[in-house]
């Protein structure tokens, strides 16, 4: 539908179009004799009514109005001077321009109207993330405003070469989704990907960017995360300039980064501001939980019931003096505690922070210790237990956490079949899963066959602050593309 000369007829179409809204409103500019000049429509609950009123109302009322035959460029004019002016020419970009928290000026005599941004909706203030909590570096965190978040990142990053694009996703929500990424850095075939991904996207409503990730990642259906997300600009920055590419959704506060190696999933953007080899004990300590959560209890169960040789005889005389009258065999004892401590973890997080505090420490001693005394469960095992979901916890990344506790279900019916060697093929298994894994055709698990080493070691330790590499055309990518061609080949 096409934009009528009358502002009357304009104005009834777009009351029938908002029928039943009752935040539609418009305002009239009649003359002297009751003849109707122009009119603004817009949604009072989402754009600023004092700008509005001060500016625009006064701008149409002594300038535009008071132009004895007003022409459409003698608005453009005008309008400029009060930020980005949108000519618009059909009713379908009208309704656009509203529901996306911006007024639309009708002019008399005109085929086409003009439509400004003026959001007046709250935003959440610029806060530390409560996901990414750090000792040390920067605190601020990405809200769920778009212009909010880029600020952020300009901030940090002023150049030129900063480039970004929006797209447009949800046919309902109608949500912004920008890419961002340094032009001098990006590897062009990636972003060529991850436009063509998002492009794909077809969704009614995108409320949070774990929708779009889950729909643009190479192997949806493996558990483990293959787009980082954050709340952090530091790490956004950091990620620009290895020439990677950003993409922030309207309305959430988490940024997604791609392509991601498994390795970033476990390096907190804290260890870059620590001494190198504090953090390197840091990251060794995380790959040495990351084992203990993702195999502890079924190792414990493999070596318990099929290979007592294999423990020194004061421990096993141990183990088997409080395995001593438990009437459950070790796998269902594990499979009990393990389940009893995700209930209690699950809890925690639902319930207000304070009370879900007290209600994962309490209830863990609580359970652990009643179930000892009651002599369901042995005290080893609890230990074990303990000790692989405190392991989980040191994971820097949510989603890969969550990966691992539910990797640790299917190891435990493993290692309770057939063992160690079981075990040790399940966790063959893992490995050649990560190794066929891509993130936009990079590769997700950093291989050790490089001909350089810092390729590799990089992605697992932090060098001194001197020898790091400081943009992307000194980074691994480029080698680890080499490596994807070269196994293609053969």
């Amino acid at each position: 539908m096409i934009i009528d000369p009358s502002v009357a007829r304009n104005m009834s179409n777009l009351e029938q179009m908002y029928v039943d809204n009752n935040y539609f409103r418009f305002q009239h500019f009649d003359s002297k004799q009751g003849k109707r000049l122009a009119a603004v429509a817009y949604l009072s609950v989402i754009v600023n009514q004092q700008t509005l009123n001060k500016q625009f109302v006064r701008k149409i009322n002594e300038d535009i109005l008071a132009q004895e035959n007003p022409t459409a460029e003698s608005i453009l004019v005008s309008l400029r001077s009060l930020g980005i002016v949108t000519e618009i020419d059909e009713m379908g970009m009208v309704a656009d321009m509203i529901s996306d928290a911006g007024i639309v000026i009708f002019i008399e005599g005109l085929t086409v109207c003009y439509g400004i941004g003026i959001p007046g909706y709250e935003t959440r203030a610029v806060d530390q993330p409560s996901s990414e909590i750090n000792v040390r570096g920067p605190r601020e965190g990405f809200t769920e405003d778009l212009k909010v978040n880029m600020g952020l990142v300009y901030r940090r990053m002023k150049t030129t070469k900063l480039k970004s694009k929006i797209f447009v996703l949800g046919r309902e929500s109608q949500t912004k989704v920008m890419v961002v990424y340094l032009d001098d850095q990006v590897d062009a075939s990636v972003l060529r990907e991850v436009e063509e991904r998002i492009e794909s996207v077809k969704l009614n409503i995108v409320v949070d960017s774990a929708q779009i990730e889950e729909w643009i990642q190479d192997s949806p259906y493996s558990p483990f995360p293959q787009i980082m997300n954050t709340e952090r600009p530091d790490r956004v920055v950091t990620a620009l300039n290895l020439g990677k590419v950003i993409i922030f959704t309207d309305g959430s506060p988490n940024a997604l980064i791609a392509p991601s190696t498994f390795t970033d999933f476990l390096h907190p953007s804290e260890d870059l501001y620590e001494k190198f080899y504090f953090a390197n004990f840091l990251r060794l300590l995380r790959m040495l939980t990351l084992l203990i959560s993702l195999c502890g209890p079924s190792l414990y169960i493999a070596l318990t019931t099929f290979h007592l040789e294999m423990i020194p005889t004061p421990l096993m005389l141990t183990f088997l003096s409080t395995k001593a009258g438990i009437p459950f065999p070790t796998f269902l004892e594990a499979l009990i505690m393990e389940v009893a401590f995700e209930i209690l973890r699950e809890a925690s997080i639902r319930l207000p922070r304070t009370v879900g505090q007290s209600v994962s420490i309490v209830g863990a001693l609580i359970i652990g210790e009643a179930a000892v005394q009651s002599g369901i469960i042995s005290r080893p095992m609890v230990i074990v237990v303990a000790m692989t979901g405190i392991a989980s916890f040191t994971i820097p990344s949510f989603n890969t956490a969550i990966t691992l506790r539910l990797l640790r279900f299917p190891l435990i019916f493993i290692a309770a079949w057939t063992g160690v060697l079981g075990l040790a093929l399940g966790m063959f298994a893992i490995v050649l899963h990560l190794c066929s894994l891509r993130s936009f055709g990079k590769l997700y698990l950093p291989t050790f066959n490089s001909h350089r080493w810092k390729d590799v070691t990089e992605h697992y330790l932090l060098l001194p602050i001197k020898h790091r590499r400081q943009s992307k055309n000194d980074t691994s990518y480029a080698s680890m593309e080499g490596q994807v061609r070269e196994h293609e080949d053969h």
